[in-house]
């Protein structure tokens, strides 16, 4: 049998086992402090960032090893990580960071900090208290209260950070109607009004475990987020020749509970798929773009990339 995926490392009898946390401090005149930190039984690094909205730029980085020996975090990736100040944690991040970063060990996991700091300070949108009523002459007609509100925030994301129109189940044109057709409860729009000064207006963490199969077939994976906004998880078999054996997910919260769930559906879809290295592409056509997830999508594809894929 053709060996696609190799594990990076030798993995604990008990499986491996990996945190993300992340917490968003609003200092007031467009600025967010970002604090990351990612740990393993090996190693633990902590990044800091000030980030500016709504453009989103680094405005300056630093990072720490908290835990971890030279063998497994090379040092000079500390200061080398800081060099992403001045670049956006938006689209072309994780190129720039790639370059920022450099080799050395722990290159892998300072990378994945790094992608998960940034997907976290786009979940920050600091915005006036009442914003949303703006958009009220888009919601009028709407009966359910629950429904109008989220309307109403719905129009406004799209409208602020025209980059999610489309990107996804909930945000695409299409779901524009179904505000009137069901009861669509929102996140607490609390959460987006910040007042300067305020720690933690949002926060996340990810849990991440690796084990073998017990019929030695592959490894099983479990990917875990639960933030200010959703509550999902992932569950991937995954061959040794790259064949998903197994997928499956869960959600408790979402942003918009009535219309993201329909971007929920596409994942045990990927059963039976053989993936090699260019497996984003493959995920993304089940359960990412305006019929998916872009959440699922990344919580799906970090499993993927855990893993050195054979060229």
């Amino acid at each position: 049998m053709t060996t696609a995926i190799t594990a990076p490392l030798a993995l604990p009898d008990a499986g491996y086992a990996r945190s993300f946390t992340a917490r968003l401090d609003y200092e007031g005149d467009r600025l967010m402090t970002v604090v990351g930190t990612l740990g393993d039984h090996r190693l633990a690094i902590e990044y800091r960032w000030q980030v500016r909205v709504p453009d989103y730029l680094i405005v300056a980085a630093e990072a720490r090893h908290l835990e971890g020996d030279g063998d497994v975090l090379d040092p000079a990736l500390a200061a080398r990580a800081g060099a992403i100040a001045g670049s956006q944690a938006s689209q072309g991040f994780t190129r720039a960071m790639r370059e920022a970063l450099g080799t050395g060990r722990g290159v892998r996991e300072h990378l994945a900090l790094a992608i998960d700091m940034a997907r976290a300070s786009l979940q920050g949108f600091p915005v006036p208290p009442g914003d949303h009523e703006r958009f009220a002459s888009q919601a009028a007609g709407i009966d359910n209260p629950s429904s109008r509100l989220a309307r109403m925030a719905w129009e406004r994301d799209r409208a602020d950070w025209g980059n999610v129109c489309n990107t996804c189940f909930a945000y695409r044109d299409e779901s524009a109607p179904l505000f009137a057709e069901r009861e669509v409860r929102c996140f607490d729009l609390d959460l987006v009004s910040p007042e300067p000064g305020q720690a933690g207006f949002f926060s996340r963490r990810k849990e991440l475990a690796v084990t073998v199969r017990a019929d030695g077939s592959g490894y099983d994976l479990a990917h875990a987020m639960r933030d200010s906004f959703h509550d999902l998880d992932v569950a991937l078999g995954l061959g040794h020749d790259g064949t998903v054996l197994e997928a499956g997910n869960g959600w408790r919260r979402l942003a918009f509970m009535g219309i993201c769930e329909g971007g929920q559906h596409g994942l045990p879809t990927l059963r039976g798929q053989r993936l090699d290295g260019a497996y984003a592409r493959a995920v993304a056509d089940h359960v990412g773009g305006r019929n998916g997830c872009s959440h699922l999508f990344d919580l799906t594809v970090d499993c993927l990339r855990f893993f050195d894929w054979a060229a």
